[in-house]
């Protein structure tokens, strides 16, 4: 009889550790593996990070520096400073290779509420320069550098233009953590921001079509996914803030410096897919 217990006691603890070995090895699996050097996962709902990898390592950040730009730009028109019919002039880039909308389209004047899609959709940088030099000619990244102190971010971050181009060899930098600050915040306020960065295309009031630099929403890789901004230079390289809402859930995700535009969609993939999961 006690020979009879032993044995259904080790067969009980046996399963157990099967169970437990099983259970381990599907989390370990969940985790996914990215090219990006630093990411973070957050469910807003949670308030609490899913994934993090690096997220206090400070690196250039090309074109996510538009989400700034986007929020003051928002910021001007809710205070009635600037209006979306506005029409504004384009300048000229001094880096030939910077995405342009006016090369793209060799008109030099469009609305604010064009521009504004530019600058999110196709990440113009000759938008966003515009737009900034309507809202302050003078003090625009003055302003950046102080609202983000302002929200809490960390003092790694600095914003050196309203586009993300470099100045002067000055770039802009920051952090996934800070990053996600400035994300809560843009979409806190100004939620109707997702409008336009949902969109996969956008045709002007002059009827220019621009497409998105998004790679996951423009291939319709992730449910529920509606914004937000892509950046690329070769010192940053390929970024990414997402964001999407699955099952009345909104998850950001996060990734910096991943190594080529087909790594950044993979890991926008797998960021998102794991955020959902948990």
């Amino acid at each position: 009889m006690k020979k009879q217990t032993l044995i259904l006691i080790l067969a009980c603890l046996t399963i157990v550790a099967i169970l437990v070995f099983v259970l381990l090895g599907r989390d370990i699996r969940a985790t996914p593996s990215i090219e990006a050097s630093s990411a973070l996962v957050v469910n807003t709902k949670q308030e609490k990070a899913l994934f993090a990898e690096d997220v206090n390592r400070a690196v250039p950040i090309a074109s996510i520096t538009k989400l700034m730009t986007t929020y003051l730009v928002l910021e001007a028109i809710h205070k009635k400073s600037l209006s979306w019919d506005e029409m504004l002039p384009l300048g000229r880039l001094d880096d030939p290779q910077a995405v342009s909308l006016y090369a793209k389209t060799g008109t030099k004047h469009y609305s604010v509420e064009d521009l504004f899609a530019a600058m999110l959709i196709m990440s113009a940088n000759d938008a966003a320069e515009a737009l900034a030099e309507r809202v302050d000619a003078e003090h625009f990244t003055e302003k950046m550098n102080a609202r983000a102190k302002e929200f809490g971010m960390s003092a790694k971050t600095h914003f050196s233009s309203a586009s993300g181009l470099d100045k002067d060899g000055d770039m802009s930098m920051s952090t996934a953590a800070d990053l996600m600050i400035l994300t809560k915040r843009l979409l806190k306020d100004y939620p109707e921001v997702l409008d336009t960065t949902s969109r996969t295309d956008y045709v002007t009031k002059k009827g220019d079509t621009i497409h998105t630099t998004n790679g996951a929403l423009q291939e319709g890789m992730v449910s529920g996914m509606d914004g937000l901004k892509t950046g690329y230079t070769d010192q940053a390289g390929y970024c990414f803030v997402g964001t999407a809402v699955q099952n009345g859930e909104r998850v950001i995700s996060i990734t910096l410096g991943s190594s080529t535009d087909e790594g950044r969609i993979k890991d926008a993939k797998k960021m998102m897919e794991f955020g959902f999961s948990k």
